[in-house]
């Protein structure tokens, strides 16, 4: 088979299998128009790189034209108005892919698989296809090396992996699987029509093709063995087919009572941003205002993210009587109790944590279930087969008077108001301007609340994306102020700790929306997070910053404690100095009834984040013009950069493949071939040319004149020739030292590198000629040396 041929074989199995694992991806997009851009891209690249590659002369230029192949299909993709004939970029294309790459890391980050697949989603594929089709095609057509081809397409399996506990499908992993085990034997079957040269087997077109079919046969064989044991292993060794070995190896597990479950903000985003909307749960309740249902509660800010600590059933009470007394809830506290009947509509299964109102007195449910004395968060370290119906006796929600004389001293772990360090100051000042000097903790908190759903945030499940190295906390605060509930319930914790209010998040549902009569139901768009805010002597409140009407959360409701002027009300009959305070109504940062002049307050809360041309109240300076127009001319620069360094990464590939063959024992004819092929390479780049019809002692006799005086070098070059020769023409080849031959080929190159002028040096680093040569057919190759002969054989010595 002529070497054009065989490369653009190779060139067209690389892309199949680039193909073959995009379906790795699916779960992480709803519908396949995401899959599109980046199916045309990896096409047009494996179509234009064979069809240069079967014509030996144009073989060089595959690679490069497989790039701009990629970054034309990409750009037609991202920005076609701004780019010349639609697919050549120019620098505002490059910025308007920039935006929209930002753009979909933002929706990656808000939103939960599966997503939608948005124009900004699909670039993001399609660039990630462009760059693993080009990696793929160097492994395979140029380092001959397709068995790396696997690390490119197991990025595409790690992602979703890493984000969604459902796995992979049968089906996609399959259809990845057999691609690469397609392009393996296709490999194989190339390598056996190849044959050594001066074998036996080069003049024997039946032990080709016998060779031939050993090579794909075993190639694939053992690729395919290698997927079915890593399938069938698992299933038969107790503890891999459970998720046990990932349950141990993770670092958040101290013990086999340890409870580990997925982030509750990423079950929340997926519920939210779910388009079936289907039911959760249902229940029945004796209380014609029942409170919401709370599954997590978050406790850790770390600067950017609130987690949950690590629960344990050693630390827990089992559950079966009576749970643990809720934290701060004092003897005075109200008893009336609430029962409720839930029934989950979820398989009960796969759930680890109950979704309960608070404060829950008694749970009764089948199976193994702790309670976390802190928290009160029911869960399970095992897998439970329960029933979906459990009962949970919980007590009602405080009536304002009741709160009136709370005492504001805290009771709790001071963990519940540590803040990191480092955090913008402009946070506290905030919260202190808009709590105001006097009252307790209840009154902070109600002011932080009303401060909130006033009007000036909005809601919006895909808010801005939040530049790389800015405070997404201050960013919603003094910015953007668009989020949703996650962004609110968060933003309220921090403010409420910075004001010495322990805080908490909690994550779960609300209400949701009468059934008639007693029942009620609850919707994945049900599911919701607030603050907890601790009072001493009432516990764990709840708080509602959350905007509740038609543009925010619609289920979201106010606990009637919060509502604006209840407390007020609660305190007049005893009062003895007027209820109003000035500082509640006409204060810098509170909300005015007149929604005619919010600007002004909300300017001087926000730090003048409305002024983007002039100067911030924090120091920093707006955007400047010229900005815009040096990242695309940086773009640009980066881009030709890449484009030029792409043959010295192809040429190191290959240099590299050759010395692990060299460097391999027990097959010394293949090691000797490799070293001597890599000899013959930097010949060919250092312009010492090549002669395929010189035998290897030919060759040597004539690179000694370019090695010069350099005795090492010369001796090293002679080692490798008779290696070779020995490789070709004796029966069975005499086994070398270990590493002896990657040794020479480096005294071998140095030597020559030494021999060459500076300029020839710098050449064979940027536009490596074995390359060119590489793609050539044998004749080619030797036609092409003779034309050159006097030039290259004129130093020779003897």
């Amino acid at each position: 088979m002529r070497a054009g041929m065989r490369s653009a074989a190779l060139t067209l199995a690389a892309g199949g299998a680039v193909l073959c694992s995009l379906p790795l991806l699916a779960p992480l997009f709803t519908g396949p128009e995401w899959a599109h851009p980046a199916v045309a891209a990896v096409i047009a690249m494996a179509l234009s790189g064979a069809a240069l590659r079967a014509v030996p002369r144009a073989a060089p230029a595959a690679t490069p034209v497989q790039v701009l192949v990629g970054v034309a299909v990409v750009t037609a993709l991202a920005a076609p108005g701004q780019a010349v004939l639609g697919v050549v970029p120019t620098g505002a294309s490059f910025e308007h892919a920039a935006e929209l790459f930002a753009q979909g890391r933002a929706e990656i980050d808000a939103s939960p698989p599966p997503i939608d697949g948005t124009p900004a989603l699909s670039l993001i594929v399609a660039a990630a296809a462009v760059l693993v089709a080009l990696v793929a095609d160097l492994f395979t057509a140029v380092a001959r090396t397709p068995a790396l081809v696997g690390l490119p397409v197991a990025a595409f399996a790690a992602v979703p992996l890493a984000v969604d506990d459902a796995g992979l499908g049968p089906g996609p992993f399959a259809l990845a699987a057999g691609g690469f085990v397609a392009l393996l034997a296709v490999d194989g079957l190339l390598r056996g029509t190849e044959g050594a040269a001066g074998s036996p087997m080069a003049s024997s077109g039946q032990a080709r093709a016998l060779g031939a079919l050993w090579h794909g046969t075993a190639g694939a064989g053992a690729a395919a063995g290698a997927l079915v044991l890593a399938l069938v292993v698992p299933s038969a060794v107790p503890g891999l087919s459970d998720g046990q070995v990932h349950r141990i190896a993770d670092p958040t597990r101290f013990g086999e009572e340890t409870v580990t479950t997925q982030h509750p903000l990423v079950s929340l985003r997926r519920d939210l941003g779910s388009r079936s909307d289907t039911v959760v749960l249902d229940y029945t309740t004796d209380t014609d205002a029942p409170g919401y249902l709370r599954t997590f509660t978050l406790d850790s800010f770390d600067g950017t993210d609130w987690t949950m600590s690590s629960v344990r059933a050693e630390d827990g009470t089992r559950v079966g009587g009576d749970l643990p007394p809720p934290p701060g809830l004092g003897p005075a506290a109200p008893a009336r109790e609430v029962t409720t009947q839930v029934r989950l509509r979820r398989d009960p299964g796969e759930v680890d944590f109950l979704p309960l109102p608070y404060p829950a007195r008694r749970v009764d449910v089948d199976g193994s279930w702790y309670a976390d004395p802190d928290s009160l968060m029911v869960f399970s370290v095992e897998d439970q087969d329960v029933e979906p119906r459990y009962t949970v006796t919980s007590l009602a929600a405080p009536d304002p008077a009741d709160l009136a004389d709370r005492s504001s001293s805290p009771g709790v772990s001071g963990r519940y108001t540590d803040l990191p360090g480092g955090m913008d100051p402009r946070v506290g000042e905030l919260a202190r301007s808009v709590a105001g000097e006097e009252g307790g903790p209840l009154e902070q908190a109600v002011a932080l609340q009303e401060w909130f759903t006033a009007g000036a945030f909005t809601y919006d499940l895909d808010p801005p994306a939040v530049p790389e190295g800015e405070d997404p906390l201050a960013r919603f605060l003094f910015e953007d102020r668009v989020g949703y509930c996650e962004q609110f319930a968060a933003a309220m914790a921090v403010m409420a700790r910075s004001l010495d209010i322990p805080a908490r998040v909690a994550v779960g549902y609300t209400s949701g929306s009468p059934a008639g009569g007693d029942a009620w139901q609850v919707r994945e768009s049900d599911a919701h997070a607030w603050p907890e805010l601790y009072v001493e002597g009432a516990g764990w409140l709840r708080f509602e910053p959350t905007p509740s009407s038609s543009d925010g959360q619609g289920s979201a409701t106010v606990p009637e404690y919060a509502a604006p002027g209840a407390l007020e009300e609660a305190e007049e009959p005893e009062a003895t100095a007027s209820p109003d305070r000035p500082e509640e109504t006409s204060g810098p940062d509170r909300p005015q009834e007149d929604e005619e002049e919010p600007e002004p307050e909300e300017e001087q809360a926000a730090g003048g984040a409305d002024a983007p041309d002039g100067p911030r109240s924090d120091g920093g300076l707006a955007w400047p013009e010229w900005a815009g127009s040096a990242a695309s001319a940086a773009a640009a620069a980066v881009g030709v950069l890449v484009l030029l360094l792409l043959p010295a990464a192809a040429r190191t590939v290959a240099r590299r493949s050759r010395v692990a063959r060299a460097g391999r024992g027990g097959a010394p004819a293949q090691a000797a071939s490799a070293a001597w092929r890599e000899v013959r390479a930097q010949a060919e780049d250092l312009g010492l040319g090549w002669t395929p019809a010189e035998s290897p002692r030919a060759a040597a006799r004539r690179l000694t004149g370019a090695c010069g005086p350099a005795r090492e070098g010369t001796e090293a070059l002679w080692r490798l020739a008779l290696a070779e020769e020995a490789a070709r023409y004796a029966p069975e080849p005499a086994a070398t030292t270990p590493g002896a031959l990657v040794a020479d080929m480096r005294r071998t190159r140095t030597a020559l590198r030494a021999s060459a002028s500076r300029g020839a040096r710098v050449r064979a680093a940027l536009l490596p000629r074995s390359l060119v040569t590489m793609g050539l057919r044998p004749r080619r190759r030797q036609e092409a040396a003779h034309r050159a002969g006097p030039a290259m054989i004129s130093g020779r010595s003897t």
